[in-house]
C-alpha cells in the first residue's frame, strides 16, 4: 500500500515539471509572435515611406520626360531628362527604367517610369536571412494632351498692373465667335458689355454686373490662368520680313530676336540727282517774232504764245513772264535747270521733261505734261494751279510741296517708279484744299507703280487729299501725318514713324499692309476702312494691317469712326479707345489685335465678326500625369 502512495506521488511530482515546460513552451512561442508583429509593422512603415517617395520621384521624372519629348520628340533626349529629374531627387538614375508606351484602352502616348529603390530590413532580420527588399512605384505622364482654346479676337500680353482689358464709361467689346485672352486681369463694371466665345485671364475677372455673355458655353470665362494671352504671330515669317523693313529704315535692331530682325535688304531708293547744264537762260515774253531764236516760235508778233516743234532742249534757267503760254510739240525731250512759270498756260507732250533745280509756278492755269521720264529738283506748286502729268517715271530731287488749292496729278502706270527726296525733312507737303494723287485713276488706284519711295515725312492739311499709287512697297523715310482724307493703293507701307490723322479726313484702302517704326493715332472724327490682303493676294502682306513694336501707347479718340479687316499688332502699345472711337471689322471680316494693353472708356466700342485667322488657333501641346 505504501509503495502504490510512493510511486503516484513521484508521478504527480514529474506531471507538474512537465506543466512548467508547457507554460515555458508557449511563452517562448508569443514571444516570437509579438516580435514578428512587430517587424512587420516597422518594414512596413518603412517601405510604405519610401514608396511615397518613389512615386513623388517616378511622377516629377514623368512629367519632365514627357515635357522633353513634347519639344523634341526625342526618346534619347526623354530618357535622360526623366534620369536627371530622378538623380536630383538623391535616387540613382539606374534605379529608374523610362519607357515611351501606349495606353491599349485610350491609345494615348505616354512617358513610363519605374523607380525601383531597396529598403534595408531592420528587425525582421532576426527572422530571415535576406538584408533588404525591394519597393517600386511607377509614374506615367502624357506627352499630348491638347489643351483647346477659342482663337483669339483680342490678346493683351502685358502681365503688370491688375488690367490687361480695361473699361470704364459703358463701352462694348463684340466678339461673339473668338476668344478674348489677357495675362492680367478683366475690368468689367457697371454697364459694360463684352460678348465672347471665352474669356481667359491671367488675373482675377471683375465683372460685378454680370456684363460678360460666352456662347456657346454659357459663363466660359478662366481666370488666373497661366500664359493665358501668348503672341502668337511674332515668329511669323512675313510679320519678321515686314518689321525687318522698318528696323532697315530706323537703324534699330529687334531684342526679341537672335539676329535682331536686320538681315533684310531697305525699300528705300534715294532719289536722282541732275547737275546743271551749263546752257544759257531763256525768258519768254512779249517780243517780235523777227527777233529771232525762241522769239520766232510766236504764233504771232508779240503775242507772247509760243509753240516748239519736236526736238532737244538744254536750257540754264526758262523764265515765264505773267499771260505768256508755252505749248511743246510730241517728241521733244526738254532739260532745264529750273522753270519759272508765271505764265497761263504750259503744255508739254510726249517726252522727257528733266527740271534740274525748282519747277515752280503761282498763277491759276493748268499745267500739262505727256507721258515720258519726269523729275525736278523742286516741285513747288502755288497759288491755286494745276499740274497733270502723263505716265512715266516720276522723280523729285528734294521736295513736293502745294499751298491751298492747288493740284497734283501723276499719272502712274504700271512698273513705273515714285521717288521724292525731301526738304528739311519733309518729302511732301499739302496745303489746306489741296489735291495731290499718283496714279492714272484718281478715283480707284488701279495700275501698279514699281516702288513708291519717300525719303522724308509727308504731312497734308485739313481738307486735303492724297491719293497713293498701288505698288509693291511704298516706304516713307518719316513720319505720315494725314490731316485731310486719303486713299491707299494696294500694298506694303514702310514707315519710319508714326502714322496718324488728326482731323476729320477718310482713309480707306483694299490690300495694305503698314510697317511702323512709331505708333499709330486717329482723333478729330476720323472714318476710316481699311483692309488688309487676304491669302492669296498679290498685295502686301497676308492677314496683317497694322505692325509696330514700338513702346509709345496708341490713342483712337474724337468719335473716330473705324473699320478694319486684318491684324492690328502692337505687342508693346498700349491701345486707348477714348470718346466714342470705335473698331470695328471690315465688310464683316476678321479684325484682331496682338497689344500690351487695351482700354476703353466712354462709350467706345470694338467689335469683330470673325472667328480667326490661319495661324491663331489656340490648341497647344501640353503634359499631365496619367497614372
Amino acid at each position: 500500500m505504501i509503495a502504490i502512495a510512493t510511486h503516484t506521488f513521484a508521478l504527480l511530482t514529474r506531471l507538474r515539471r512537465n506543466t512548467r515546460g508547457a507554460v515555458a513552451l508557449m511563452g517562448a512561442l508569443s514571444l516570437s509572435v509579438l516580435v514578428g508583429m512587430g517587424a512587420f509593422a516597422v518594414e512596413a512603415s518603412q517601405g510604405y515611406a519610401q514608396k511615397v517617395r518613389n512615386q513623388r520621384v517616378s511622377d516629377m521624372a514623368a512629367l519632365a520626360g514627357a515635357l522633353a519629348y513634347n519639344v523634341n520628340k526625342s526618346e534619347t533626349e526623354m530618357r535622360a531628362t526623366a534620369k536627371a529629374v530622378v538623380a536630383a531627387q538623391g535616387v540613382a538614375a539606374n534605379a529608374a527604367t523610362v519607357d515611351l508606351v501606349t495606353d491599349p484602352t485610350t491609345s494615348k502616348k505616354l512617358v513610363s517610369v519605374t523607380v525601383t529603390t531597396a529598403v534595408p530590413l531592420a528587425l525582421a532580420r532576426v527572422m530571415t536571412s535576406a538584408l533588404s527588399y525591394d519597393v517600386t512605384s511607377v509614374g506615367m505622364a502624357t506627352v499630348s494632351a491638347t489643351t483647346t482654346t477659342a482663337p483669339p479676337c483680342i490678346s493683351a500680353l502685358s502681365n503688370a498692373g491688375q488690367y490687361g482689358i480695361n473699361t470704364t464709361g459703358g463701352p462694348n467689346i463684340n466678339s461673339p465667335s473668338c476668344a478674348i485672352n489677357t495675362n492680367s486681369g478683366v475690368n468689367v463694371p457697371w454697364g459694360v458689355k463684352i460678348t465672347a466665345k471665352q474669356i481667359n485671364a491671367g488675373k482675377k475677372v471683375d465683372d460685378p454686373g454680370a456684363g460678360i455673355t460666352t456662347a456657346p458655353k454659357a459663363n466660359d470665362v478662366n481666370q488666373n490662368k497661366s500664359n493665358a494671352a501668348s503672341d502668337w504671330m511674332k515668329d511669323d515669317s512675313a510679320l519678321k520680313g515686314l518689321l525687318c523693313k522698318v528696323n532697315k529704315l530706323t537703324g534699330t535692331s529687334d531684342s526679341d530676336y537672335g539676329d535682331g530682325n536686320t538681315v533684310c535688304t531697305t525699300t528705300l531708293v534715294a532719289p536722282t540727282t541732275y547737275a546743271n547744264t551749263g546752257a544759257g537762260d531763256v525768258t519768254l515774253d512779249y517780243r517780235p517774232r523777227s527777233d529771232g531764236g525762241i522769239y520766232a516760235y510766236q504764233t504771232a508778233d508779240n503775242n507772247c504764245k509760243y509753240v516748239i516743234p519736236a526736238g532737244n532742249y538744254t536750257v540754264g534757267k526758262l523764265t515765264i513772264k505773267g499771260g505768256c503760254e508755252l505749248t511743246v510739240a510730241d517728241g521733244a525731250n526738254v532739260r532745264a535747270d529750273s522753270i519759272d512759270m508765271s505764265g497761263n498756260a504750259m503744255t508739254v507732250g510726249n517726252g522727257n521733261f528733266i527740271v534740274g533745280g525748282v519747277f515752280g509756278f503761282n498763277s491759276g492755269s493748268t499745267i500739262t505734261l505727256g507721258n515720258g521720264t519726269h523729275s525736278f529738283g523742286t516741285l513747288s506748286i502755288t497759288g491755286g494751279r494745276s499740274l497733270n502729268i502723263g505716265s512715266g517715271s516720276f522723280n523729285v530731287t528734294n521736295g513736293i510741296s502745294l499751298d491751298g488749292g492747288s493740284y497734283l496729278r501723276v499719272g502712274i502706270a504700271a512698273g513705273d517708279t515714285v521717288t521724292i527726296g525731301h526738304n528739311s525733312g519733309t518729302a511732301i507737303s499739302i496745303g489746306g484744299g489741296s489735291f495731290v494723287c499718283f496714279t492714272a485713276n484718281c478715283a480707284a488706284p488701279s495700275a501698279a507703280a514699281g516702288n513708291f519711295s519717300a525719303n522724308g515725312s509727308i504731312i497734308t492739311s485739313g481738307g486735303s487729299t492724297i491719293i497713293f499709287p498701288k505698288a509693291m512697297s511704298h516706304t516713307i523715310a518719316g513720319d505720315l501725318n494725314l490731316n485731310g482724307s486719303s486713299t491707299f493703293g494696294s500694298g506694303t507701307y514702310v514707315i519710319k514713324g508714326s502714322f496718324t490723322n488728326n482731323t476729320g479726313g477718310t482713309m480707306t484702302g483694299v490690300d495694305v499692309s503698314f510697317g511702323l517704326g512709331g505708333t499709330f493715332t486717329l482723333s478729330g472724327g476720323t472714318s476710316m476702312e481699311l483692309d488688309a490682303p487676304g491669302a492669296g493676294a498679290s498685295y502686301g502682306v497676308p492677314n496683317i494691317l497694322i505692325a509696330t513694336k514700338s513702346s509709345a501707347a496708341t490713342k483712337l479718340g474724337g468719335g473716330s469712326q473705324n473699320k478694319y479687316a486684318g491684324l492690328l499688332y502692337a505687342p508693346k502699345s498700349d491701345i486707348l479707345l477714348d470718346g466714342g472711337a470705335s473698331m470695328a471689322s471690315s465688310s464683316g471680316a476678321c479684325l484682331m489685335m496682338i497689344v500690351n494693353t487695351l482700354s476703353l472708356n466712354g462709350g467706345t466700342a470694338v467689335a469683330s465678326s470673325c472667328t480667326g485667322i490661319a495661324g491663331s488657333s489656340g490648341s497647344s501641346d501640353s503634359v499631365a500625369l496619367y497614372k
